[in-house]
């Protein structure tokens, strides 16, 4: 079901590749949802001009960015259980 009006794909199709996937995904939702077309679309636009479609999954590709994460875990896990400084 083509639910986004032109104005909609328009600004979608200046959109990398994964944010386009996304507001693909979108149109479904809104449609499955029973959202009209008129309202469909300018979600979706406004989305794209505050430049606020999700990122989701950046995490996974820059693990770089998250190494103070990663070594907070690591330093946890080898600190002594509770059950054992009790022993």
């Amino acid at each position: 079901m083509k639910l986004f009006n032109e104005t909609a794909l328009a600004a979608i199709a200046t959109l990398d590749p994964a944010d386009a996937s996304y507001c693909a995904k979108l149109e479904q939702r809104f449609a499955n949802m029973g959202i009209g077309s008129k309202e469909a679309s300018a979600a979706v636009t406004s989305l794209v001009e505050a430049d606020a479609v999700p990122q989701a999954g950046v995490w996974a590709a820059l693990p770089s960015l998250f190494k103070s994460l990663l070594s907070n875990n690591a330093e946890a896990s080898a600190a002594p259980s509770l059950s054992s400084a009790h022993a």
